[in-house]
């Protein structure tokens, strides 16, 4: 699954919006990117940019859950790795958790783009970073004790043929000067969150391009000594440079996550597919696309950390909700033991740098629905003895917008589920649509929900 094969994807459930006009990589793509991501809008696809690429924003982003809606935030991101685009939530997760079992070495064929001149400028990339053309959604190829090694990367041009480039400070630590490196652009979905997820925490875990594997058929190609999706849109060859005091900002998603490293790369050698596409997420954006896959593969990487930490799985799902920009832990979970609410929290807090605020729900809380989330948080926390902070010497959460000149601060948990101690005649019923109002009531609410052509029935499912 490349991620031409995700545009006709898109291009069936009509989720892909074509821009034909021109369109500028230093402002206007980044603008028209982010107001769609802002609006709940489709992806977009810039057809005409100058330079020798095209660019497209959105392909990993989706709509909030604020309002019901045909779409969900994962869907664009399940479709990347083959899945249905309605799949819910809690099984999208769960699937991302599977362990890789085929560990044998994978068969190369030829990458489909071919060399061009080595001129960074003109591939058109967007201006997020520092008022440079800049690079996100990239993946990093490097050999490690004969073996490759994938990491996210984010970069910005400085020259002709020279990159600044963000990468996980553990990498780094692995890469003396004058390595090859290989950057891929335009990769397949399932490279990006093996990727993210190998390196997103505070070690490294798992085999990256085996991951992958386990996520989507990869076909691989070597270059340089290094194994890359074959598919992969753009590729830029160099080698690695020396450390820079430089920072990349806006950061992405997964740079809030993990301690990185900015270094200067020297490029040597630059291909492309024939009219390449260049996803792009647009930084700084509400629900912008690295915003989305560090939602999606911190949750995947807590709900594996979680559930083989107690010896049993009291975890339903985990969800860091891309409406909250990562600053907030939704956890659906049994409650093994009185007290266990405190312990959950303080052990996300322990494994996520992210966020600083845990909203612990009961195990039956239907996963992706936001609404119902906080519904809970109203109706089952009480602020007098539920809400729950911690003494203010906490180190400030990553994700968050305040607190950034890194002074501690408070974390707070929330406990929205009822106490297991309870009698079940203790805890009220839910009301809902089928319960609260007569059969023929109900019969003709439904009658005129569908003659107004509302997709959704009224109780919202």
């Amino acid at each position: 699954m490349n991620v031409r094969n995700l545009i006709s994807m898109l291009e069936a459930e009509d989720d892909l919006l074509h821009i034909e006009q021109s369109v500028h990589w230093a402002n206007q793509a980044p603008a028209i990117g982010a107001e769609a991501a802002k609006e709940n809008g489709s992806a977009v696809l810039f057809e005409e940019v100058p330079g020798k690429t095209r660019l497209m924003s959105g392909v990993y982003g989706g709509p909030d859950q604020m309002l019901p809606r045909n779409r969900t935030p994962w869907s664009r991101l399940a479709m990347g790795v083959g899945l249905d685009n309605d799949i819910p939530y809690d099984q999208f997760a769960h699937w991302l958790t599977k362990t890789p079992t085929n560990n044998s070495l994978p068969d190369t064929e030829s990458l489909k783009a071919k060399s061009v001149d080595v001129d960074l400028y003109s591939l058109g990339l967007p201006t997020l970073s520092d008022e440079a053309p800049t690079i996100t959604l990239g993946l990093c190829a490097v050999t490690i004790d004969e073996k490759t090694e994938w990491a996210p990367i984010h970069a910005c041009v400085e020259s002709h043929d020279s990159l600044i480039a963000s990468i996980p400070a553990a990498l780094e630590k692995q890469l003396p000067h004058g390595t090859d490196v290989t950057i891929a652009l335009g990769v397949p979905t399932a490279c990006l969150i093996a990727a993210k997820l190998s390196w997103m925490g505070e070690t490294k875990t798992g085999n990256t391009l085996e991951m992958a594997r386990a996520y989507s058929d990869i076909a691989f190609a070597d270059e340089h000594g290094d194994l890359i999706p074959a598919s992969a849109e753009g590729v830029i060859s160099g080698t690695v440079g020396e450390i820079t005091d430089h920072q990349l900002r806006p950061r992405e998603g997964w740079e809030k996550a993990i301690e990185t490293t900015t270094l200067k790369i020297r490029v040597t050698d630059l291909a492309l597919r024939e009219k390449a596409i260049l996803p792009f997420s647009p930084l700084g954006a509400p629900l912008a696309d690295d915003i989305h896959l560090a939602s999606i593969v911190e949750s995947v990487r807590l709900l594996r950390r979680l559930n083989n930490y107690w010896g049993v799985s009291p975890v339903e799902w985990i969800h860091l909700p891309a409406e909250t920009h990562l600053g907030m832990c939704l956890v659906a979970t049994e409650i093994l033991y009185a007290g266990f609410e405190w312990q959950l929290a303080n052990t996300l807090f322990a494994f996520s740098r992210l966020f600083d605020k845990v909203l612990i729900l009961d195990e039956d809380t239907p996963p992706g629905n936001l609404a119902r989330a906080f519904d809970d948080m109203w109706i089952k926390a009480h602020p007098s003895h539920d809400w729950e902070f911690s003494e203010p010497q906490a180190p400030a959460a990553t994700a968050t917008a305040y607190r950034s000149d890194g002074t501690t601060g408070s974390r707070l948990f929330i406990d929205a589920t009822w106490d297991p101690r309870w009698d079940d005649e203790f805890i009220a019923p839910r009301v809902d649509f089928e319960s609260s109002y007569p059969e023929d009531i109900r019969a003709f609410v439904l009658d005129t929900w569908d003659e107004m052509g509302f997709s959704t029935d009224p109780g919202g499912q």
